[in-house]
């Protein structure tokens, strides 16, 4: 669904460019800068990129929006006539500075090329930058954030193994985040790791627990819910128990951990699948592991 990241939204991001300081010190490369990006010469753009970046007389502020002008300016020249963009492009622009519409497009590429965990990095950069109000005064819209959740949840349900949400300085970041600017999540997805049929965490589901304890312990959280879902294969009664015991699995596992508030467990089964974007284009191994999952619900 690249068709989110579409033209009116990157041209607003060059819309920094003409607002750009012209500094005294800097006042030809941006100068140059202005040039390249009102005339289309992208070819000029990254090695400009580069030597603002490496010009003394050129301060990191001026450095940092110019650069982000010029990774949209870059991208919006490979569209698409979908209103996609090119992956020649989105990977040019992203070696140049990667504003949130560059990490979405970034993350499009990567997802459609399989490579989930590199997806899962750049959907979270861009769920990050847009949390950042000082960075996006303005946040795109709740369907694009509603976008960036839904896939960057698929691709780590997709990746070979568990990848944890990054914070700058372990702060709370990605996914496992319910805010954001547009909306609150009711409840939070984690694709937590089981043996086959089990409620026993593999390695891969201690990591994900890990990840959802590093997040509970920064909150002011009075209660939490867990609940279990299973795909669709077994009997339904199976499914429900089944559910419940991995809910129940986490919950230990967070108070193993250090976790004292109240903890309520539901069990599911497998009557929730996991609301894709497109659940017809992926395998159903694919669908199973979207629907394999623990949520969470803090009070």
């Amino acid at each position: 669904m690249r068709l989110l990241c579409t033209r009116l939204l990157v041209a607003a991001g060059l819309l920094m460019a003409a607002s750009l300081p012209a500094l005294a010190d800097c006042a030809g490369l941006d100068a140059q800068v202005k040039a390249a990006i009102s005339s289309g010469n992208i070819t000029a753009l990254p090695g400009l990129a580069d030597t603002i970046a490496k010009d003394t007389s050129c301060d990191s502020s001026y450095v940092n929006k110019a650069r982000r002008s010029m990774a949209l300016a870059y991208m919006l020249a490979g569209e698409q006539p979908d209103g996609s963009y090119s992956s020649e492009f989105v990977l040019g622009a992203a070696a140049i500075a990667r504003p949130w519409q560059v990490s979405m497009a970034l993350g499009d590429v990567k997802y459609e090329a399989r490579d989930y965990p590199a997806a899962v990095e750049a959907y979270e950069a861009a769920i990050n930058e847009i949390r950042d109000v000082k960075q996006v005064p303005k946040p795109p819209s709740r369907e694009i954030e509603e976008y960036l959740a839904k896939r960057a949840y698929q691709a780590k349900s997709l990746a070979p193994s568990y990848i944890a949400s990054r914070g700058f300085r372990g702060e709370p970041a990605g996914v496992m985040v319910p805010t954001f600017r547009n909306f609150t999540a009711v409840a939070v997805p984690v694709p937590i790791r089981f043996d086959t049929d089990q409620a026993v965490l593999t390695p891969d589901g201690d990591k994900a627990v890990d990840d959802l304890y590093n997040f509970l312990k920064t909150q002011t959280v009075t209660s939490l819910v867990l609940i279990g879902h299973t795909d669709e294969r077994g009997s339904h009664q199976h499914n429900m128990q089944l559910s419940y015991d991995r809910a129940q699995t986490v919950a230990d596992a967070l108070r193993h951990r250090g976790l004292t508030v109240a903890i309520r467990i539901e069990g599911h089964g497998e009557g929730e699948p996991f609301a894709a974007d497109d659940r017809s284009k992926y395998s159903q191994d694919d669908l199973y592991a979207f629907d394999r999952r623990v949520e969470y619900q803090v009070k």
